[in-house]
């Protein structure tokens, strides 16, 4: 008998500090804890690019920070930096993604200015650390969920412990989508 790896809760469940791409009322969450520079996380960018476009109106995506900031000293400014952009968040974490290694202050500010964005709220950002505490809850909220590497991935609240790969991620989705809907149409006991 093979034992199934514990599925921690995702806690908090997604709110409103969080950013959150697709319908409230999806059928099926999808949440990442990510670091900007991590590799493995440049990989999976695309793929829930295509798990949001394959799974269009179905499919809430919600992301957390988790910058491994030992190993990637450029992470958390990225995040501060994409926090700065308000409501221009998923146009810079799309660009924080598009050139893996480019993070320093200077690219941040070259980012912001692509996005028409003013670079005095990014610099001010990073040099108050004015999302510190926002970052340090989202690291919080992926240790209390049992998020030991990144990316990590929660699918209807409970972690996904699976690969990420396209394949991998869509049948994990379909069998949420599945289970969800398996579950409205039974009768309580």
């Amino acid at each position: 008998m093979r034992l199934e790896p514990p599925r921690p809760a995702l806690t908090p469940p997604l709110g409103p500090e969080d950013h959150i791409s697709g319908p409230p009322d999806a059928v099926v969450e999808l949440v990442a804890f990510g670091d900007y520079q991590c590799p493995h996380c440049h990989t999976a960018h695309p793929i829930t690019q295509a798990m949001m476009e394959e799974f269009k109106g179905q499919l809430r995506f919600g992301w957390r920070h988790f910058p491994l900031s030992k190993i990637h000293p450029d992470a958390r400014n990225a995040a501060s930096a994409a926090e700065a952009c308000g409501d221009k968040f998923w146009l810079m974490h799309n660009l924080l993604f598009s050139d893996t290694g480019k993070l320093s202050r200077d690219n941040l500010l070259q980012y912001a200015r692509q996005l028409e964005i003013d670079t005095q709220v990014i610099a001010t950002a990073l040099d108050e650390n004015r999302y510190g505490e926002l970052i340090r809850r989202h690291i919080a909220s992926g240790l209390r969920s049992g998020v030991n590497t990144t990316p990590t991935f929660y699918i209807n609240g409970r972690r996904h412990n699976g690969g990420f790969d396209k394949q991998t991620l869509s049948a994990a989705l379909n069998e949420a989508i599945a289970a969800k809907s398996g579950a409205v149409g039974k009768s309580p006991p």
